[in-house]
């Protein structure tokens, strides 16, 4: 491992890059994530949002598996290279977050869009992240590499999952026994508390889109002042939900997982059954 790359990186360092690539680095942050998932899923299309979310928690699973299978330390300081920002990276170094969910969330959302001009968008944006961690020195360049290189055979495998699974049309006890089943053997092979709250989403966000499917039709487009409101009250409620039980509930990794299996089910299943009450529709 080496900081030549971070040290040519930041021969280039002025205050406005740093901040530049403070934004981009961003962009792969779990804030990001946590406001972008949701959206995609009430305002653009849900289906595709279905798909993109449960893809890149898988993969923040993964990647959490990996890194204490590694171990690997973080770049320090040197006399060429800062350290910038640590607090965006926490934990082990390999593979990097920020490279793995990038490469999984824009390359879904390219899928999924299914126009040629937006595999560029995706691939320049997973670059850009991925760059801005050598240079933030907070990252080694294998672990950018590695996480690329994971990130397409996850998008890879659950694809070819995905079809397989579309064409077999699952009965609903199968599909029942999948959302539970999956993520309480990944629970029993490793957890920690990033885990926990991937794992229990995994649960409550498909069981509250299944639920959903078979009690009522809701549709995500709607005008922009509607989308606005459903936006707010949809973040509003996952924040009540993910904070207030936090306080009510034990301390615990099972309660933890309970927690967030709520806060997936109020995004599939709670905020869409307001939308529908509050006729916030086209």
């Amino acid at each position: 491992m080496t900081d030549s790359w971070a040290c040519f990186l930041q021969r280039f360092s002025t205050p406005w890059l740093d901040t530049l690539v403070y934004w981009i680095t961003n962009l792969g942050s779990e804030m990001f994530f946590i406001l972008v998932l949701p959206a995609l899923y009430w305002l653009w299309n849900k289906k595709a949002g279905y798909r993109i979310a449960v893809v890149y928690l898988g993969s923040v699973y993964v990647n959490s598996v990996f890194k204490a299978a590694f171990r690997t330390p973080r770049p320090v300081p040197t006399e060429c290279a800062r350290v910038m920002h640590p607090e965006t990276g926490g934990g082990y170094s390999f593979p990097s977050g920020h490279a793995q969910g990038s490469t999984v969330f824009w390359g879904q959302t390219a899928v999924e869009v299914r126009k040629k001009a937006f595999w560029t968008v995706a691939v320049v944006a997973i670059v850009f992240i991925s760059l801005s961690r050598i240079y933030l020195n907070v990252h080694w360049p294998v672990d950018i590499i590695g996480g690329i290189f994971i990130g397409i055979a996850i998008l890879r495998a659950f694809n070819l999952l995905a079809i397989g699974w579309t064409h077999a049309h699952p009965p609903r006890w199968l599909r029942v026994a999948g959302i539970i089943a999956v993520p309480a053997l990944a629970a029993a092979l490793y957890k920690d508390p990033t885990t926990n709250m991937v794992l229990g989403f995994l649960m409550g966000f498909p069981l509250g889109n299944l639920i959903a499917e078979e009690r009522f039709e809701w549709k995500e487009r709607a005008p922009i002042v509607k989308q606005a409101l459903k936006f707010a009250l949809g973040m509003a409620g996952l924040v009540a939900v993910r904070y207030g039980l936090k306080a009510l509930f034990p301390e615990g990794a099972f309660w933890d997982i309970v927690r967030y299996g709520l806060a997936g089910m109020w995004v599939s299943l709670g905020a869409p059954y307001l939308f529908v009450k509050m006729k916030l529709e086209a």
